[in-house]
């Protein structure tokens, strides 16, 4: 089945519009009806289906679960005889920034190399390797603070029980102007080969073309001749500037092991050495973000929000008003005014059951906070006191969209008109609540 035929793809992503198209398969824009949010869509091509390059791409998706820098994986499966994969949505990979700036400054180039080290690092720590890494796989976040690496069609697990053997009868695999030596050679790639190619990456955004690009040589003969290219030519040339550290780097990389375990660190030292001698610093800015203000880097926002958890309730009330972006706090925290804790008692006897009230935008609604859409609150007599039979009252708070603002009462015919926190004063302290809004009832 065609998704631009059909528009809707397993019945739950909607067609928006292409994005791209590689050897192995289509790229769209979709909007995925379960979650409300827009995704990237692949489909894998016919001619491709016996490749099952898509099958691969699931397969390490999974593996690569929660790794920073990784898209992550939505949804997969087939749609008729078309097997697709949903992952996150993402902006514009550096091959298109690179067409409008023609070459990337030595900051920019330093930044981008740091980055991906650290993407590459932690790809590596699940025991994969990426094998093709060029400028179109390695992608801007649409927000523009985070660089990704896409595309594992073609990666490969380099350990399960023991580290692969070193092979020299393997074809050839990745993109001929950026593989690495031992690509060229039909060896068995690792964790170093991934490294040689990131900087013939870096060397590519650093001078605008390789050496070894458009030489007129027939297509049969490319991959020897670039290879060959590639042993010869000095480091020094390679950079085309004068930075010992990345000299250095290179050189690094070019005595790993085929099993070694590549330092990481030392590498992003060296990078940052540079940066240091040239009077840069690697602010997590690229030349296409230079001057734009945008939230920081994932790395940075989690301390953000380390020091947001340690806030009272007191500094968060404060914080906003917003029934939209709200939270629930205890009615045993003292530093909560006795009148915000009051929005919790009982009502009045003469509401009628199942009346529903709306706040005004003036209301005081301070106390009642949550960033859920939808949240309740509910107090029932069996999980309070079981000791107490005469004790049939249940309040509920419920909060039903963000923009419907709506407070709704359920009275029991026969209730008791103590106040909620008089008459749990002794249960309050087991109530408490849990990082990100979740509720716990602790057990004695």
């Amino acid at each position: 089945m065609s998704l631009n035929s059909s528009k809707i793809y397993a019945n739950r992503f909607i067609f928006k519009k292409k994005l791209s198209q590689g050897s192995f398969g289509i790229v769209y824009q979709v909007h995925d009806r379960a979650t409300n949010i827009d995704c990237a869509l692949k489909a894998e091509l016919e001619s491709n289906q016996e490749k099952k390059t898509l099958e691969r791409e699931i397969s390490m998706l999974i593996q690569l679960d929660n790794v920073q820098g990784v898209p992550q994986l939505i949804s997969h499966g087939f749609d008729g005889q078309t097997q697709f994969i949903v992952m996150d949505l993402l902006g514009k990979d550096l091959a298109y920034y690179l067409k409008q700036y023609k070459k990337f400054s030595f900051k920019c180039c330093l930044q981008v190399a740091y980055d991906c080290i650290d993407i590459l690092k932690n790809i590596h720590k699940r025991f994969i390797i990426h094998r093709d890494l060029k400028p179109e796989n390695i992608v801007m976040s649409i927000e523009l603070d985070q660089i990704y690496i896409v595309d594992f069609g073609v990666s490969k697990i380099y350990f399960e029980a023991d580290h692969i053997s070193f092979r020299e009868d393997k074809d050839f695999i990745g993109t001929i102007r950026y593989a690495s030596i031992a690509a060229h050679k039909g060896q068995e790639l690792g964790r170093k080969d991934d490294l040689e190619s990131l900087f013939y990456v870096i060397f590519y955004f650093l001078r605008g073309q390789l050496p070894w690009q458009n030489i007129p040589v027939e297509s049969s003969e490319r991959n020897r001749i670039v290879g060959e290219m590639k042993q010869s030519i000095s480091v020094q040339e390679l950079t085309s500037i004068k930075c010992p550290e990345l000299i250095k780097i290179f050189q690094y990389i070019r005595k790993l092991k085929f099993q070694e375990e590549p330092d990481y660190e030392f590498i992003k030292d060296l990078l940052l050495d540079a940066a240091k001698s040239n009077n840069i610093q690697l602010d997590g800015h690229y030349d296409w973000t230079e001057g734009i203000k945008f939230s920081k880097k994932l790395s940075e926002s989690k301390v953000s929000l380390d020091k947001k958890e340690f806030q009272s309730p007191k500094q968060q009330i404060k914080s906003t008003t917003k029934i939209s972006n709200q939270v629930f706090w205890s009615l045993c925290d003292n530093s909560i005014p006795q009148s915000q804790k009051n929005l919790l008692m009982p009502p009045e006897t003469k509401k009628k059951r199942n009346e529903i009230h709306h706040f005004s935008s003036g209301s005081n609604i301070s106390a009642i906070m949550g960033t859920k859409s939808s949240m309740k609150l509910m107090y029932l007599p069996s999980a309070i006191n079981k000791k107490n039979i005469g004790l049939k009252r249940m309040v509920s708070i419920e909060f039903v969209a963000p923009d419907e603002s709506v407070y709704k009462e359920e009275i029991d015919e026969n209730f008791d008109e103590n106040p909620l926190n008089e008459k749990y004063k002794e249960y309050l302290n087991e109530i408490c609540f849990l990082n990100f809004n979740k509720f716990s009832q602790i057990q004695k």
